[in-house]
């Protein structure tokens, strides 16, 4: 027993034949501040089960013949070892019950982690098959190869035999495949789905638009049915991704109409937000700036843009920032990232922007990534680039073993800061042997 636990002992009556009388220790614990007793080596889970309704603690990976293993965490709850005590959340499943201990089953805290819990999981549970629709086409195995470049399907068997397997003839789950979608958007039967079953929609509405999650700008084809989202697939005549886009592209829409997404306005007043109109909203924060201003100067304002916004939005923000406010102080959250690159690219080619376009690699002989990690960065622009490395000469230069890497021609595994010093050694080899292109040097740089 733990040195905080106390018990309880309980006098029974006496025995008809004499013998003298023992005392009981009962232990207890409290579910949601109400008392309960323990049995020997019970769990958190049990114990509450035995108790109270068996739906009060969710659960996914236990089961009534498997021993407990706190796999999917949803079971969590809160414990504190006294009253109004600080609490960890830990697995019901397989946490043993500690006499006068405090165990909360549905706080908030619990129950937005369970939640959350619950999103991840269908996060890695996007895509679907029935193989009995499948029809032996090949174009997903296709699709998984030549756009994504995953090679998670292959046919398997010979004849009447043959059918689709996912890796070692697994499930999609335990496979390497990563959500894309790919193979799904290929499928002309629905063999291969999503649980979204976005390929037996019948939209009433659809969208053309462009992703924001990375600055790939993949154009995707929104399918609403009453103003909600249904699917989205990825046109085929997109020039920037071509038919292709990756697991946040196509299947995490539901942040548009998420719970938890900002409706309206919000204006702290006492300590608290409370809801607002736009037009209360414009109207505080123009009169903040202009009191601020005239305070203390157009430079003790400062505006931060966002990397998710369009060229546009983001030009009219610093248009704003400048000539509105009167000041210089404009800051975007890629300048973190970025700044070195930019002002490399300046120096070079007199242009921060790239000088090249993601098509150019149909045409070019060699690639050198470094520093980057594309297939988790940009992952379409990351699986273009993958298709290369497996055809043509490519260099990775970067500290880790990228997934690029594995792919590479020549992976030159350097020490973290001496990027500088393997480049100027490449340039002075370039030079020494007379390598440049002076022409082109002249003329472009």
């Amino acid at each position: 027993m733990n040195s905080f636990a106390q018990s309880s002992s309980i006098q029974p009556a006496a025995s008809g034949n004499g013998s003298s009388s023992q005392s009981i220790d009962i232990k207890i614990a409290y579910i949601d501040e109400e008392p309960c007793e323990i049995k020997e080596g019970e769990t958190v889970l049990a114990f509450v089960r035995r108790h109270k309704d068996r739906k009060l603690i969710p659960t996914l990976c236990d089961a009534p013949n498997l021993d407990p293993f706190g796999s999917c965490r949803v079971c969590s709850v809160d414990i504190a070892l006294v009253k109004n005590g600080p609490v960890k959340t830990q697995a019901s499943c397989h946490t043993p019950v500690i006499a006068n201990s405090y165990i909360y089953t549905s706080s908030e805290r619990v129950q937005r982690l369970r939640k959350n819990i619950i999103e991840l999981v269908l996060t890695d549970h996007y895509m679907t098959s029935d193989l009995s629709k499948c029809i032996n086409c090949f174009r997903c195995v296709r699709a998984c190869d030549e756009v994504q470049g995953q090679f998670v399907l292959s046919m398997a068997g010979r004849g009447f035999d043959s059918h689709i397997i996912k890796s070692s003839n697994q499930t999609f789950f335990e496979s390497d495949c990563v959500s894309c979608g790919a193979c799904a958007q290929a499928c002309p039967t629905s063999a291969i789905s999503d649980v979204f079953e976005s390929k037996s929609i019948i939209a009433k509405e659809k969208t053309r638009t462009i992703c924001t999650y990375c600055g790939v700008g993949c154009n995707l084809e929104v399918a609403t049915v009453n103003g909600v989202i249904k699917s989205i697939q990825a046109p085929y005549n997109a020039e920037v991704n071509e038919g292709h886009t990756c697991l946040k592209g196509r299947y995490a829409f539901s942040f548009y109409n998420h719970e938890e997404r900002l409706r309206t306005p919000l204006i702290k007043k006492d300590r608290q937000f409370v809801e607002a109109t736009w037009d209360e909203a414009m109207t505080f924060i123009a009169e903040k700036l202009k009191d601020i201003k005239t305070k203390f100067g157009a430079d003790s304002i400062a505006g931060i843009s966002s990397a998710r916004c369009t060229n546009e939005e983001n030009y009219i923000m610093q248009k704003f920032i400048r000539t509105v406010i009167g000041t210089n102080n404009i800051d975007s959250c890629a300048r973190v990232c970025h700044s070195p690159t930019a002002l490399g690219m300046q120096r070079t080619f007199g242009t921060g922007a790239a000088t090249n376009s993601v098509v150019d690699l149909k045409y070019t002989n060699a690639i050198m990534v470094i520093g980057t990690n594309p297939t988790e960065g940009h992952p379409v622009t990351g699986a273009k680039m993958k298709q290369f490395a497996m055809k043509g000469i490519s260099i990775v230069i970067d500290p880790r073993r990228t997934e690029l890497a594995n792919y590479a021609t020549y992976h030159l595994q350097l020490k973290p800061g001496t990027n500088v010093a393997l480049l100027n050694m490449m340039l002075y080899y370039i030079m020494q042997e007379g390598l440049e292109d002076k022409n082109f040097i002249e003329a472009r740089t």
